[in-house]
């Protein structure tokens, strides 16, 4: 988390972090970000169901989902894309690679002040 953080950070993004899934969730209804990026693997509550409940929230119709984890399998991958992630990454994700995804999802071309 903190290496994304850090790279977010770099390309003048403000990044809000949360500790676990019921954190994330709570920060994305009060703040609204643009992006929000998640592994499946969250404590209290799985990114999974983070991504579900973006989704379902009215006020986050237009924030852009990414999911980041090692936990590749088709099935699961599915599953994000079934929920509705715009992005679907496998760690260790090169950092370039990263950016490219943020950015695609941002609709950005360069990187500029946005929340994520």
């Amino acid at each position: 988390m903190r290496l994304y953080r850090l790279l977010l950070e770099q390309a003048g993004m403000l990044v809000i972090s949360a500790r676990n899934g019921l954190e994330a969730l709570r920060l994305a209804v009060e703040n609204e970000p643009d992006l929000v990026v998640t592994d499946i693997r969250l404590p209290l509550v799985s990114g999974l169901e983070v991504v579900r409940q973006v989704r379902r929230h009215p006020n986050l119709a237009r924030t852009a989902v990414i999911v980041v984890t090692a936990v590749a399998t088709p099935e699961v991958r599915k599953r994000c894309e079934e929920a509705g992630c715009d992005a679907f990454l496998v760690k260790p994700t090169p950092v370039l690679n990263f950016l490219a995804a943020v950015r695609e999802c941002l609709g950005q071309e360069a990187p500029h002040r946005q929340r994520a």
